[in-house]
């Protein structure tokens, strides 16, 4: 975790300007953790997007994000971006003020491998573990609410498995080293830079690829409260042009040393790790998917995690989105 984050719970960054400039910019809110999927907002802050909005944006470090939700739907904060939980559509379903309005990450099957399972080393290379059907009886980390859990149970059902068929143990990331060179961990889900980490250690392999069966899943996504939803909706068209803009930025220049320097900024992450692992892929319309809210809340249903599903209307307003890409191909028209 970079400096920058470190003991607070909501923090935000200072940037010194001239009174008369503080005074012209108008201030939204947006918490984030220092993740490699937060990229595109840290490039929109860093490099300047957003002031040339008019925007004063004001990163809120969050230690969970699932936290900070009760924030954006009481007003405290304006943008929330994170991976899609169930809590999302609970609250919603509950008359709470909250809609997707861009996707972030998702799933490519090309390229490099954002998340996906990781699996002991040794039982990798003895054949042990051939397919996915050899993971009963073996120890698991996983976590039912989180995030992550969603793509282990597709990879579990394809092998006609269930939680029931392994011994599930609670392991911090950070533990998970001396897990897997001990024995005690057999398999876990992981996501940048955690892969590489644990590649990198030599006693875990990335196993399978979450894009093998979850394939263009959009996993990431920009919600926004009743403030820029209602109150100041032209405050979150400028937002969410400025987060287009820094999202085909990425796209264009890639692991630039610009790009590096900024992350490292923001993530705390040295700059070979940065360098090696991969970058959660953005598509370069930062549109959301209805078919993946769709899939997943059919799939949380079944689970419990959910009271029942909610319509596309109540989860996503497209119109910021829609209207950045506008503008934007008006500007490549010449128009």
């Amino acid at each position: 975790m970079g400096v920058w984050l470190a003991g607070a719970l909501l923090v935000g960054t200072i940037v010194w300007r001239p009174l008369a400039e503080q005074q012209s910019r108008e201030t939204i809110k947006v918490a984030v953790v220092s993740y490699l999927s937060y990229a595109p907002i840290f490039v929109a802050q860093e490099e300047g997007f957003f002031a040339a909005e008019g925007l004063a944006v004001e990163l809120l470090s969050v230690t969970r994000i699932s936290t900070a939700i009760p924030a954006l739907v009481q007003g405290d904060i304006d943008v929330l971006p994170a991976a899609i939980m169930p809590s999302y559509f609970n609250i919603i379903n509950r008359g709470g003020l909250m809609k997707v309005v861009a996707g972030k990450g998702y799933n490519s099957s090309e390229g490099c491998a954002y998340s996906g399972i990781m699996a002991r080393r040794k039982l990798l290379e003895s054949g042990e573990l051939s397919s996915a059907r050899d993971m009963a009886g073996r120890r698991v980390s996983t976590e039912r609410t989180s995030p992550s859990y969603y793509r282990f149970n597709k990879f579990l059902v394809a092998a006609d498995l269930t939680l029931d068929d392994l011994t599930v143990i609670d392991i911090p990331a950070a533990a998970k080293f001396d897990a897997f060179k001990s024995g005690a961990l057999d398999v876990a889900t992981a996501s940048e830079p955690w892969v590489t980490r644990y590649e990198r250690a030599g006693d875990a392999l990335l196993w399978s690829r979450t894009s093998n069966h979850l394939p263009g899943f959009q996993f990431g996504y920009l919600l926004f409260g009743k403030n820029l939803l209602e109150d100041n909706i032209e405050a979150g068209e400028r937002f969410i042009l400025a987060y287009l803009k820094a999202v085909r930025h990425l796209n264009a220049e890639g692991k630039s040393e610009q790009h590096i320097d900024v992350l490292e900024k923001y993530t705390g992450l040295d700059r070979d790790l940065l360098a090696e692992a991969c970058w959660a892929p953005l598509r370069n319309d930062g549109r959301a998917q209805p078919e993946s809210l769709e899939e997943y809340q059919h799939w949380a249903l079944e689970q419990g995690l959910i009271d029942f599903i909610a319509p596309i209307d109540l989860l996503y307003e497209p119109r910021f989105i829609d209207r950045a890409n506008r503008l934007l191909a008006d500007e490549s028209n010449g128009g």
